[in-house]
């Protein structure tokens, strides 16, 4: 009989068997590592993308803050400007407010009387003068007291001076006003 030694097609096989498993283990080795690349490329482009994104965030950020600074800037001065605006509205008001009262006390003198002082403090007014008689100044008081832009007139006192050989009435009149700010004194020749 004849003997045929098999042994070393059963070693070419399980060495082909072997390069077989090394070929595809080696594959499925690259297609990992591949698929690993592929990942961390596209995890490091993502960070990439949020880096890019946080860092226009801040730029925006800083120019909100830069523009809410110059917003507050601009509300400050607007805040200045409106003082301003009411601080020049309430001295044209007291300018052209003392002019009235003026005129309205000058078309309310009585003839025979004269106005020696008027003094405007804050809403009041005090008017010191000289009558020929006490009538003149009751008629004064009555005037005024009849004016849209004064009120609450009272007759403060009354004192009778002998004034080269004339009898006079010296007079003191407060009195509220609608319009006025400040303190100001006046002095006039009267009627």
């Amino acid at each position: 009989m004849i003997k045929i030694n098999l042994l070393p097609v059963r070693e070419a096989k399980r060495q082909a068997s072997i390069r077989r498993q090394g070929i595809f283990l080696g594959i499925a080795v690259g297609i990992g590592v591949l698929i690993s690349a592929g990942l961390n490329l596209s995890v490091a482009a993502e960070a990439k993308a949020k880096q890019t994104e946080i860092a226009k965030a801040q730029a925006d950020l800083t120019k909100l803050k830069e523009t809410r600074a110059e917003v507050d800037r601009y509300r400050k001065e607007k805040e200045e400007i409106e003082r301003k605006l009411l601080v020049i509205s309430r001295l044209d008001k007291n300018r052209t407010g003392q002019v009235r009262i003026l005129d309205e006390v000058a078309t309310r003198i009585p003839e025979r009387m004269w106005i020696e002082k008027l003094t405007f403090k804050d809403s009041e007014m005090l008017v010191k003068g000289v009558s020929i008689d006490a009538e003149v100044v009751a008629e004064f008081l009555s005037a005024l007291s009849e004016s849209p832009l004064i009120s609450d007139v009272e007759l403060e006192g009354t004192t009778v001076q002998d004034t080269n050989g004339l009898l006079l009435n010296k007079f003191s009149v407060r009195c509220k006003l609608a319009l006025g700010d400040g303190s100001k004194t006046v002095a006039s020749a009267g009627k």
